[in-house]
């Protein structure tokens, strides 16, 4: 699954087959729930075919209380399948200046018990 980046909307790449979770650019689109429940439908659909370890980058410089409550609920059903066997990392990329976004990725990590990696980045 391949959406490409707007103004408002993350770009997104998915895919079992090459090992790769990708969420990038910024999420605050007024229908942004658009981009998240395709998402949501491919991680019911693929994951349970997964053969390898998974790394899922969210790398979102600006989120809206939607983009957040879905990022919540992707985080969960991953953390699902995690839990039953698959091999499933979060990656929360935030910019050294981003204090808020360091502390939504921070809050993520204390409520799910899924392997989660918090890495700094610089402009």
């Amino acid at each position: 699954m391949k959406l490409k980046r707007t103004k408002n909307t993350p770009s997104v790449f998915l895919s079992v087959k090459e090992c790769i979770f990708e969420i990038k650019g910024p999420s605050f689109a007024e229908h942004i729930s658009e981009i998240y429940t395709p998402i949501l439908q491919w991680i019911e659909e693929e994951i349970p075919l997964l053969s390898c370890e998974l790394d899922c980058h969210f790398q979102i410089d600006v989120l809206n209380s939607v983009s957040y409550k879905n990022i919540i609920e992707i985080i969960m059903r991953l953390d699902y399948y995690a839990k039953n066997g698959k091999q499933i990392k979060i990656v929360w990329h935030y910019y050294t200046d981003d204090e808020d976004n360091y502390a939504v990725g921070n809050d993520l990590s204390e409520l799910f018990d899924i392997n989660f990696e918090m890495i700094e980045e610089t402009y």
